[in-house]
């Protein structure tokens, strides 16, 4: 039999990593012939005419969830769509449900992020500002209702560290946890030489020079001033490209020296162009889970230059497709001086970075969550109330170290 599917998420679209895997499993889920519907409130143009759309308090889709005003924008967006698509699932009582966590029930919770290891990791580090985010006590509450509570028969960990939290914060039976890591739209993001070059121009950026790229919305989190201070110590022919819709405002104040090397793009749609316009990708980020955008950035030939937190450890290999750093500047100028002295060194990590990327393609990633939804929907039709634990779905090879 073939299962009909319901898949949860707040916002369908390509904008963050959440809205891309959920888009992502769309496509695949069409390209196999699966009947299957969206319950979202934002959806964007690219998806009205290609998937199944079933709105959900769509008049949400209007407050701000990004930009300056993002906290109090999710903090009435997350918690309405929760209670209301929560809801509305009572009306596909046969369906299969996959869920990004935007609801209080389904078969499968694909858990990009464990919060209460991310607010341990911010309490470690002596950050207390996230108390004054309300979102954070309402993640916390939803999260403990739907881990804590076991409310899903399955629980996808986009990598195994994922697995290690769900287990030390919630008890999670490693029989309800399944490994799928995030995959990759490799004919999305592939080198774009030309596409590159028209970004250098548009923003002004040399030819010649040596272009670090940094991305992500939380620049706190994500290490930016680490990057920022080793700019400053590095050649001047090294530039930094940061594209992300946090506040710029604080991290210019950090440049003094390379003031002039250092560019704020903002919310760019535009990323494998972005990719290809950068010689380096740079994240030495405090807490992962996977990293999509160190992915997407090998899957465009781009070395990758990032701490080993979370699912990142699992595929990045010093010296084949990227080099492990330290939240250092002195560590992060150090290392990327000492690759981009040996260009025969750059260029086989961008060679071993777009070979990485193969091993995560969506046709392969995909093909995981389908087997896995067949299972649940053989159970849920009355067949063996447990998991063929036998096989369960593979986890992509990862590189040897």
């Amino acid at each position: 039999m073939t299962p009909r599917i319901v898949q949860v998420v707040q916002e369908l679209s390509s904008a963050g990593g959440v809205e891309t895997v959920a888009s992502e499993l769309v496509r695949i889920f069409n390209r196999n012939g699966l009947p299957n519907v969206v319950l979202a409130s934002a959806v964007s143009s690219d998806f009205e005419r290609t998937a199944g759309i079933e709105r959900i308090m769509p008049w949400l889709s209007r407050i701000p969830t990004r930009g300056p005003l993002r906290y109090i924008g999710r903090a009435i967006v997350v918690p309405l769509f929760t209670l209301a698509v929560t809801r509305a699932l009572s009306r596909h009582p046969d369906a299969v449900v996959i869920s990004h966590g935007d609801s209080f029930k389904g078969d499968v919770l694909v858990v990009h992020a464990v919060n209460a290891q991310s607010l341990a990791e911010k309490r470690s580090t002596g950050q207390w500002r996230w108390r004054l985010n309300p979102m954070h006590l309402w993640v916390s509450l939803r999260e403990r209702w739907m881990i804590g509570g076991l409310r899903y028969r399955v629980f996808v960990a986009v990598s195994s560290r994922v697995t290690q939290e769900l287990q030390q914060f919630y008890d999670v039976p490693s029989s309800r946890i399944r490994v799928i890591s995030n995959g990759i739209d490799l004919n999305r993001f592939t080198p774009d030489p030309q596409g590159g070059r028209a970004i250098r121009a548009e923003l002004g950026i040399p030819a010649d020079a040596k272009l670090l790229l940094f991305v992500g919305h939380e620049f706190h989190r994500k290490g930016l001033a680490h990057v920022i201070a080793a700019l400053e110590t590095l050649d001047d022919n090294v530039w930094l490209l940061v594209v992300g819709s946090d506040d710029p405002a604080p991290y210019r104040k950090l440049a003094h020296k390379a003031r002039d090397r250092l560019i704020f793009a903002g919310h760019r749609s535009d990323l494998p162009a972005i990719y290809s316009a950068a010689d380096a990708f740079v994240l030495p980020t405090a807490y992962e889970t996977f990293s999509l955008v160190c992915m997407e950035a090998m899957a465009c030939a781009l070395p990758v230059f990032a701490t080993p937190v979370g699912g990142i450890e699992e595929y990045l290999t010093c010296g084949v497709n990227g080099f492990r750093i330290k939240p250092d500047a002195d560590d992060i100028a150090a290392t990327i001086a000492d690759a981009f002295a040996d260009p025969a060194l750059m260029t086989r990590m961008r060679e071993g970075a777009r070979e990485t990327a193969r091993k995560y393609s969506w046709e392969r990633i995909g093909a995981q969550y389908i087997e896995l939804l067949k299972q649940i929907d053989a159970i849920k039709r009355g067949g063996d109330e447990t998991l063929d634990e036998r096989a369960p779905p593979l986890q992509p090879d990862t590189p040897t170290r």
